[in-house]
């Protein structure tokens, strides 16, 4: 179980997470998402170790991250930038990550480099930024972590890349429990893999749920009627996002789906039409909510 509780970091007077909390179970894979500068890059900087929060903690099966040596072993971060610690290709980039890393498994690592059809001789100057993406992804996944940290995952990957290691990153999930947290600025890419997503804004996770249960709780839907539509229609229902076009109306409501279907049909509309939410849909959703509130 991953913990961060509390924590707080600063940069040049800069507060960039504040009480921000988060817990992850062993076994699952959560989105994190929130707008550019959120600060997602900042918190799994400080949940792999590589740099100290200010205030709060951090432990990973009960264990503080910082400061222990032992327990970085089981976390890997692979940046957005990739960064290879001044190994020249992936063969003295895997030699360099085995010296920190036990449980690293070189025959795996070479086998998805040779289905990714990458040198580990060529040199990384000859690589695309794509291409040093593939080769960090798969030395994370051949580390065997107990927890894996992917910065803007599956950026910059071809199809056939990325299904490649989303089969492999899955894999592990069910055969070891692995857990693993993603980021993306595709949320489709979050939406159709992982099982929860947090949200990170105003410096803290500001909502986490299941994807099940998101899907449960949140519905989009669209409505017309033969007159113009009254928006005090909507005042019973818990609403995160209102459109309204004359006899028109698009909304993103929360509550149990049986029970404002029924309330909706009470309203006598034309059409009435259900829809599950999009991560997208979430994420917008709720920030422009926050945003009317303040």
């Amino acid at each position: 179980m991953l913990r961060v509780e509390n924590c707080r970091k600063v940069y040049d007077e800069q507060t960039v997470l504040e009480h921000c909390s988060l817990e992850l179970a062993s076994g699952s894979i959560l989105g994190l998402i929130g707008i550019n500068g959120a600060g997602k890059s900042t918190l799994l900087h400080c949940i792999s170790g590589a740099i100290p929060v200010d205030e709060g903690t951090i432990t990973w099966k009960e264990q503080p991250v910082l400061d222990h040596s032992e327990v970085k072993q089981k976390i890997f971060l692979v940046q957005d930038e990739p960064v290879f610690a001044q190994t020249e290709n992936a063969r003295e980039l895997i030699e360099y990550l085995s010296l920190f890393y036990p449980a690293l498994e070189s025959e795996l690592f070479y086998d998805l480099l040779s289905q990714l059809k990458l040198n580990p001789k060529q040199p990384f100057s000859a690589f695309s930024k794509g291409m040093k993406r593939q080769v960090l992804m798969a030395a994370g996944l051949a580390a065997h972590p107990e927890l894996l940290l992917i910065d803007e995952v599956f950026d910059g990957l071809d199809p056939f890349a990325r299904r490649l290691l989303q089969g492999q990153l899955a894999a592990q999930t069910v055969e070891e429990g692995m857990a693993s947290i993603l980021t993306s600025h595709r949320l489709s890419d979050l939406e159709n893999f992982c099982d929860e997503y947090a949200l990170l804004d105003e410096k803290r996770i500001l909502h986490q749920n299941s994807m099940f249960q998101t899907q449960q709780e949140l519905v989009k839907v669209h409505l017309a009627f033969d007159h113009p539509i009254d928006p005090a229609m909507f005042q019973d229902f818990e609403v995160l996002k209102l459109e309204i076009h004359s006899r028109m109306a698009q909304a993103i409501l929360r509550g149990k789906r049986e029970a404002m279907e029924a309330k909706l049909r009470k309203q006598n509309p034309v059409i009435l039409e259900i829809f599950d939410c999009t991560l997208e849909e979430v994420f917008l959703a709720q920030l422009e909510k926050r945003e009317e509130l303040q």
